[in-house]
């Protein structure tokens, strides 16, 4: 099967469930063949290495660029590996340094934080998916036939979507979360694109903290094949 058709048939599934029919014998098997698909493109994504290039950005300015180079490791998390990152800022001293360094201090945190959750969300779990179906929390988007809306994805109260393109594939996920609690609302758009063999990987991804005026912006490309 190709993996272009994965995500179709996934979301085609997604849809059909959401309809009302998910108790029928015959969808039953279509979603466990759309999730078992699903798992299918995702472990394709395993055999390749590829660039990531993350954009901090503090008020509309970049504050801190780096590129790394990520693989899957053995227990199926990204490993990645600093290609090129910033010199670490000049040191400030007196008071006016050290409200400096704990602002700054701050701000890493919750980026790296917002960093994490990007991970969580992108590629979308075939297994949350199916849990997701069991619980009844799967809807089409009101007005797009080729979108569905995923609840309580990954924490309560959080929402996934899925957008179709046009039958090849996912176009883009769409993310609403939060970090450690709902103030810290946290929104997420990612353009999904294709890799030669039909793999899909989130080629462009946009996470917004609005509440920190803070934004990670991730381009990933230079897709390698890995060594057998």
């Amino acid at each position: 099967m190709r993996t272009t058709t994965v995500a179709a048939a996934t979301l085609l599934a997604l849809a059909l469930a959401a309809s009302g029919r998910a108790q029928s014998p015959e969808l039953q098997q279509k979603v466990a063949a759309a999730r078992q698909a699903a798992a299918q493109n995702q472990q394709a994504l395993r055999a390749y290495s590829w660039l990531e290039k993350t954009d901090v950005v503090f008020k509309g300015e970049v504050k801190n660029s780096k590129v790394e180079s990520c693989r899957y490791g053995p227990d199926g998390k990204v490993q990645t590996t600093v290609v090129s990152a910033p010199p670490p800022p000049e040191e400030k001293r007196g008071l006016r340094g050290r409200v400096i360094e704990k602002k700054t201090g701050e701000m890493k945190e919750e980026m790296e934080a917002a960093s994490a959750l990007v991970h969580q969300y992108v590629p979308p779990d075939p297994a949350r998916i199916q849990a997701a179906l069991a619980a009844q929390k799967v809807t089409i988007v009101p007005g797009a036939a080729t979108a569905v809306r995923i609840a309580d994805y990954l924490k309560p109260g959080d929402a996934l979507t899925l957008t179709l393109r046009q039958g090849q594939g996912v176009e883009k996920v769409a993310v609403s979360s939060y970090l450690d609690d709902p103030s810290q609302a946290v929104t997420l758009d990612v353009q999904m694109q294709s890799l030669p063999d039909g793999t899909d990987y989130p080629g462009q991804v946009a996470l917004a903290i609005p509440s920190s005026n803070i934004e990670v912006r991730i381009a990933n490309s230079n897709y390698q094949k890995l060594a057998q």
